[in-house]
């Protein structure tokens, strides 16, 4: 599990978080806008 967060996959991990955190705003403005 820990090569996932090697520190060359750490910029692909930040884009992931971010893509995450834009869902799901996403899907709270939906929700509850």
């Amino acid at each position: 599990m820990k090569q996932y967060f090697t520190f060359y996959n750490f910029p692909l991990t930040i884009v992931v978080v971010l893509i995450v955190m834009s869902w799901l705003s996403a899907l709270s403005v939906i929700f509850f806008g």
